[in-house]
């Protein structure tokens, strides 16, 4: 199911998921829902879509597949809220340090000693988180800064786990949407849920629809046949198209520390991946 024939276009359906992760920041800031109920609301739709697509096949729970799951549940919640408490830009860049979470899990998971390159790689990574925290210092945007550093490390566990001999992507999408029922009495319950028109829930629905389990279903297809670092350095789109949506559309701006911190950690990424594919040309393809 959702097998791809020509395992060359799996980088394209990486970055058609990436393409639509970063409109995330620009639908968590254009409605008054808070971060845990938007979250609750994709989630619920992907497991309804999940579940369809694997209809009348028999899930098979071990705990690779629920951990990857939970990991998937717990930085979908985290990049929501943070997207509430912090800009789209600091959101999006924090998420994707988490190159740095996959070589400490390669480290003391799959005894796999860091090279040097990657030393280098985290030292650049956390220099770039200071400065994006140092141009967030007032409440607000730190919490949001520190849900985002959560939801990194949650999300290298995704592509780390879904690498690993027995893991399947589409079924632990599937488990990770179910623990959204365990939010659904914070959903049903809100005031602000309540008052929401009939033409804002259908903007909430496509938004959620394209931005969860869409996105999702492109992740799941493309990860297969891609290696966890090279996935996570495509999907690298993202934190760049994030802030344009929501500068173009809300005119939101960042500090200028900020700015700097996001370009350090995206020219970081950007240069390990090329040193990585110049390195080791066949860990494009697993």
């Amino acid at each position: 199911m959702l097998e791809l024939k020509n395992h060359k276009l799996a980088p394209l359906f990486l970055f058609l998921s990436s393409l639509l992760w970063s409109t995330g920041g620009l639908f968590t800031k254009s409605v008054a829902w808070n971060g845990l109920c938007l979250a609750t609301l994709r989630g619920v739709i992907a497991l309804a879509v999940s579940a369809f697509l694997l209809r009348g096949r028999k899930v098979q729970l071990n705990r690779l597949k629920v951990m990857a799951g939970f990991c998937y549940f717990v930085q979908g919640v985290f990049y929501m809220c943070a997207n509430k408490y912090t800009t789209a830009a600091n959101a999006a860049v924090l998420q994707h340090t988490s190159p740095l979470s996959i070589i400490l899990f390669n480290a003391l998971l799959a005894h796999k000693k860091p090279t040097k390159s990657e030393y280098i790689t985290c030292g650049c990574l956390f220099g770039g988180m200071a400065l994006t925290f140092m141009g967030n210092l007032n409440g607000g945007g730190m919490l949001g800064n520190i849900f985002a550093l959560i939801s990194a490390w949650f999300y290298a566990g995704v592509f780390f786990l879904n690498k690993e001999d027995g893991a399947e992507p589409l079924e632990s999408l599937l488990i990770g949407n179910a623990f959204y029922l365990l939010l659904v009495p914070f959903l049903v319950t809100n005031e602000t849920v309540h008052a929401t028109k009939p033409s804002e829930w259908v903007f909430l629905i496509i938004f959620a629809t394209l931005s969860g389990i869409v996105a999702w279903l492109c992740f799941a297809v493309g990860i297969k046949h891609t290696s966890a670092l090279q996935a996570n350095f495509i999907t690298l789109s993202q934190p760049v198209m994030s802030p344009v949506w929501t500068y173009l559309f809300l005119r939101e701006r960042i500090s200028v520390l900020s700015v700097i911190g996001c370009v350090v950690v995206l020219a970081t990424l950007l240069i390990y991946n090329m040193y990585a594919v110049n390195q080791h040309p066949e860990s494009v393809e697993v």
